[in-house]
């Protein structure tokens, strides 16, 4: 990198050096000819001299810059004026003798070789002059020569007149030459040197890590940029340089809810008026994509003139690390505060319970002695509040994955069978209970009692989340998760099958900064002592501790989701058969609609289906669905999610896209138990519902199915 530096350097220079030689030939030529044309008034006088000169000067000075540019052939260009420059001596001593004025033109002579070819060149010439000047002084010593201006015969023809003439050409061209070379390699020296320093700061600038750009506020656009600007920002130079500003890479509002426009004028008034202004920013990449940025302003001379230099620093990739180091410590800190909990209920456990075991039994043996009921009433509620602390004990080690669980064999069905018959009578008339129960669903082996006790403290739950009426659902499914599955805790999902069983309501929801906390021990959204807060605790803890997990979903205004997935028990669940693979049928040309408001899922669900060859158009929400369908009605299916922002959610949006064409056929995703988000809605009997997550040979068979009724 450094040499190819160093040879462009050079290269540099020998452009700018071949550059001053052009405008040296035709100065000199210039004065030639205005010398030659002012002298002509004598040609009477000086005789055939200017017959021959013209000619010479023809030749020599004026036909070679019309034949052979200089930058092409400038040795043969340097060749001829030089040559040129001889005759025209030699013309002149063999006309006039000493009086001429070759005698400058033989002094000429090495400054411009000293100029053009360097001093070797020069020294060269000033010897051939030397030669010239002793050749006629010998031809008019000799009377070989004569001048043709009879004044000066007797003088020309004095051979120490020569001698004379000819000392002082060599110590005048020597001083000469040594004058010129010393200011030739001073120039030299200062162009390379201005040169290098050029490079090197157009290095600085070309090779930045930054985006360097040049803002003019008089004109609005940038007058300059550096290439790492071209690959910030997707332009090419020529898109950005004299053609857009700062508010054509900016979106209209910044993440903390600024508007763009203000905030960029209050930061160049900052910089304008001497500031230094660094701040980060969010810009927009030529594709739309938003970038997170780091810049800084400066003001740059001439001061009659408005320019900002913008230094723009790419931080996404360190926001994103930055946001990924929070999250694995904010997961490290939940794991340390478990364990914590663990360990301190685990080793208060025996000891408390031991405690409970002798306040219980004395406060029992004590109700055998007494019959006084004021006394036999305070008994019984002492006795009450033991078992309470019994119950809180249990909880605390369910929560902390340290109950004693005994595992068995267990029907997920069956559990939720009974335990609606439990609570069917003490659940208010205002709440609807509807199960949709699979008919082949997967063993597991779990604790009975611990599941029965989750799903109940669930079902509580969502009573007590429909104060006013609703429906709670509860439904049950086979689950095969093909990858690992990371849930909204950073907690793990393994590969493999499970039972999954979950519970609906139609309440309130839950705020989305509560999501992150409905698990931890002690926290509530109820009245401060209507519960103890670690029902949904030890819900958690006992799914961990049995080798499962609990999801939950939750839309405020729509409802709630609780999943429990259970590992299904290989031994007693039949072969699993293969993975489906994808589609060998060609789908090529068939098209597809897709609403989905969560940017993830979406993404996935667009690559898996282009990747299975259907042309996928992708929607945001039900309105933006509902846009695009209005525009171009060719889609063959219409595949949605259940709940979106927007005015149109997934069942509505299908009736109103159905009223354009009765015979689009529609899949529906949902997050929640799906008898619980569309039961009701006046969906057709051939509509497909998915719950996610999807796995792709059911997406895959679900559209075959629905493009085969379509048919």
């Amino acid at each position: 990198m450094q040499e190819d530096q160093i040879l462009h350097v050079k290269e540099t220079h020998a452009t700018k050096l071949r550059a001053s030689s052009n405008w040296l030939f035709l100065y000199f030529t210039i004065a030639v000819g205005l010398g030659i044309c002012a002298a002509a008034t004598r040609a009477p006088l000086f005789g055939p001299l200017y017959y021959v000169g013209i000619p010479i000067f023809l030749i020599f000075f004026v036909a070679p810059p019309l034949l052979w540019p200089l930058a092409k052939h400038p040795i043969k260009r340097t060749a001829l004026l030089l040559l040129g420059l001889f005759l025209l001596a030699i013309t002149g001593l063999t006309y006039l003798g000493l009086p001429s004025a070759a005698w400058m033109v033989l002094l000429t002579t090495p400054i411009l070789s000293a100029a053009l070819i360097g001093p070797r060149g020069a020294y060269l010439a000033l010897a051939l002059a030397i030669l010239i000047s002793l050749t006629f002084g010998t031809l008019y010593a000799t009377r070989t020569l004569e001048a043709n201006i009879p004044d000066f015969l007797s003088f020309s023809s004095d051979w120490r007149n020569w001698m004379v003439m000819t000392s002082a050409l060599l110590l005048s061209g020597i001083a000469c030459i040594t004058l010129t070379e010393n200011l030739r390699k001073q120039g030299e020296d200062t162009n390379l040197a201005l040169s290098t320093q050029d490079e090197q700061m157009r290095a600085l600038v070309e090779y930045a890590p930054e985006a360097i750009m040049i803002f003019d506020m008089d004109l609005g656009v940038f007058t300059n940029v550096n290439p790492r600007a071209e690959e910030i920002f997707g332009y090419r130079r020529d898109e950005l340089v004299g053609a857009i500003g700062p508010r054509e890479l900016t979106p209209a509002m910044q993440t903390n809810g600024t508007r763009s426009s203000a905030a960029i004028s209050t930061y160049l008034a900052q910089a304008l008026a001497g500031g230094f202004p660094v701040f980060e920013w969010q810009h927009q990449h030529k594709s739309g994509k938003r970038l997170d940025c780091e810049v800084s302003l400066v003001r740059l001379p001439p001061h009659d003139r408005k320019l900002i230099r913008a230094s723009v620093m790419d931080i996404s990739a360190r926001k994103a690390e930055i946001k990924e180091h929070e999250r694995v410590q904010q997961k490290l800190a939940r794991s340390q505060k478990l364990e914590a909990v663990g360990k301190l209920t685990g080793g208060i456990a025996h000891d408390f319970n031991n405690l409970l075991a002798v306040t219980l039994g004395n406060l029992e043996l004590l109700r055998d002695e007494i019959d006084d009921n004021q006394q036999l009433k305070l008994i019984d509620t002492s006795i009450a509040a033991t078992l309470r602390g019994a119950d809180l004990t249990r909880n605390l080690l369910a929560f902390a994955r340290k109950a004693s669980l005994k595992p068995s064999l267990v029907d997920i069905n069956k559990v939720v069978l009974d335990t609606r018959k439990l609570v069917s009578r003490t659940l208010p008339a205002t709440i609807s209970v509807e199960t949709s129960l699979l008919a082949e669903l997967w063993p597991v082996e779990v604790d009975p009692g611990s599941t029965e006790s989750a799903l109940l403290n669930l079902i509580l739950n969502a009573c007590d989340a429909m104060p006013d009426g609703g429906r709670l659902t509860i439904e049950t499914a086979n689950i095969r998760i093909e990858s690992s599955y990371m849930d909204t805790r950073q907690e793990e999902l393994k590969p493999g099958r499970y039972a999954m069983l979950a519970i609906s309501d139609t309440g309130a929801g839950i705020r989305p900064d509560h999501l992150s906390e409905i698990f931890e021990p002690f926290f509530s959204t109820k009245d401060v002592g209507s519960n103890s807060g670690l029902g949904l605790s030890m819900v958690h803890g006992f799914m961990r501790q049995s080798g499962g997990t609990v999801q939950v979903y939750s839309e405020p205004g729509v409802g709630t989701t609780f999943k429990l997935f259970f590992n299904a028990h290989t031994s007693a669940a039949p072969p699993s058969p293969a993975a489906a693979g994808p589609s060998d049928t060609c789908n090529t040309g068939l098209r597809l609609l897709l609403a989905e408001d969560d940017e993830d899922v979406l993404s996935v669900l667009v690559k898996t289906l282009e990747r299975d060859g259907y042309a996928v158009t992708a929607a945001r929400s039900g309105d933006a669905a509902k846009a695009i369908f209005e525009a171009d009605p060719h889609f063959d299916l219409l595949i949605t999610d259940i709940v979106m922002p927007g005015g149109l959610q997934g069942t509505t949006l299908s009736s109103e896209l159905r009223r354009m064409v009765p015979e689009l056929p529609v899949i529906f995703m949902s997050g929640y138990a799906s008898e619980a988000t569309v039961h009701g809605n006046g969906l057709r009997r051939e509509d497909i519902r998915l719950m996610k997550p999807v796995r792709r040979g059911d997406l895959q068979a679900a559209i075959k199915e629905s493009l085969q009724n379509k048919r």
